[in-house]
């Protein structure tokens, strides 16, 4: 029996695509929120005022800034996929879902490279 060769159309593999980076940016955020707050209880308690002071000015140092950038495209993703998500499931640019994906994107990476420029001067270099 000869076997068929079915194409996966662009529209399914930008939707699974879309799909898996929005679960796996949701995951991210549920683990990041769960260590900030083993973080911020294990410096708040034993330590007192002195020890939290420190703990922010090391978070002030580049390593961390860049960890608040990756958290902040992290969680701009999720935000405006799950915008584009309710988008189709009122039934509006059904048809541009690619579209609609590259320019979920690109306005997240225009608000990340804005948000870069004002972190900066708050990076202690």
């Amino acid at each position: 029996m000869a076997q068929r060769s079915y194409r996966v159309s662009t529209l399914y593999r930008t939707g699974v695509l879309a799909w898996w980076l929005h679960r796996l940016t949701g995951l991210l955020i549920v683990a990041y929120l769960y260590f900030h707050l083993i973080v911020l209880s294990s410096v708040v308690w034993p330590g007192g005022p002195r020890a939290f002071n420190r703990m922010v000015h090391d978070l002030t140092t580049p390593p961390f800034i860049l960890a608040d950038l990756a958290l902040f495209a992290v969680i701009l993703y999720h935000a405006l996929n799950g915008i584009r998500i309710i988008l189709m499931d009122l039934g509006w640019f059904i048809g541009a879902q690619r579209r609609l994906f590259w320019t979920v994107l690109a306005v997240g990476g225009a608000a990340l490279l804005g948000s870069m420029v004002a972190l900066l001067p708050y990076a202690s270099l």
